[in-house]
């Protein structure tokens, strides 16, 4: 079944699509943040915006729009970056749950695509999945290890290593942009940033990304290639749709 895209359609046919068992809900969790000189502040929900829509369509659910401001203390120093506190986005999250639960929907999928949105996003699902009783709120983008795992090895087949393809705006990222959106991508001021040992969860170690790459880049998007952006993008939505159908076997999850 194809997705359905929440904003593109009537009231009346999105209950019609429930009525009929469409009961999963995708919402993307993005950010407006730097990502170095040469991709655009909107990277984060660009991706999340195209993940979502990937990821939606292998499960044949709906799609929510993205929520497009998430937690980015950690690049403050940038201009152009919009930031929520922790405590805004978990609550954020959790009423867009609550409303989407409220119209029958029973399985909601928050999907982050920025780190600093995975404690908000975990905190945010145990608050759901308390208050709820005729829904599921999951997230399986909760382990960074994982994701890493995943690029990591994507990365490798084309010889980048994990410290090149970046935790941000990093080869990883500027393949993606490459891939969706190659006009937004300013390939001529792209610089290497920091490649050192992986550092997760910057704002938890309340580490402003500038103390260690003074560009805002972590990794070496001068290597990034479309044709990878693709590939990335592609396992992503393969590993969170597989996750999520394996919930749904496993919990008897309503699709």
């Amino acid at each position: 079944m194809q997705r359905i895209d929440l904003e593109h359609v009537t009231s009346s046919e999105l209950e019609e699509a429930i009525a009929a068992g469409v009961t999963t809900v995708v919402l993307p969790i993005g950010s407006i943040a730097q990502h170095g000189r040469h991709l655009p502040l909107g990277t984060d929900a660009m991706i999340g915006d195209e993940l979502g829509r990937r990821v939606a369509d292998r499960l044949g659910a709906v799609l929510a729009p993205t929520v497009r401001v998430g937690c980015a203390d950690q690049h403050m120093t940038f201009a152009g970056t919009l930031t929520l506190t922790r405590d805004t986005l978990r609550a954020l999250a959790v009423e867009i749950g609550l409303s989407l639960a409220r119209h029958g929907f029973r399985l909601i999928v928050l999907l982050p695509t920025h780190r600093g949105n995975i404690p908000a996003t975990v905190a945010a699902v145990e608050d759901l999945n308390d208050t709820l009783d005729d829904a599921v709120a999951y997230a399986p983008v909760t382990d960074i290890d994982l994701l890493e795992y995943v690029i990591e090895n994507a990365s490798l087949e084309s010889g980048v290593t994990l410290a090149q393809s970046g935790a941000h705006a990093g080869e990883w990222e500027t393949s993606a942009m490459l891939a969706l959106s190659p006009e937004l991508v300013r390939r001529d001021r792209a610089e290497t940033g920091y490649t050192g040992p992986a550092v997760n969860e910057l704002n938890e170690d309340g580490i402003a990304i500038e103390q260690l790459s003074p560009n805002g880049v972590m990794g070496d998007p001068t290597l990034a290639d479309a044709d990878r952006g693709h590939g990335y993008v592609e396992r992503l939505a393969d590993v969170i749709a597989s996750a999520v159908s394996v919930l749904r076997e496993t919990e008897a999850v309503p699709a």
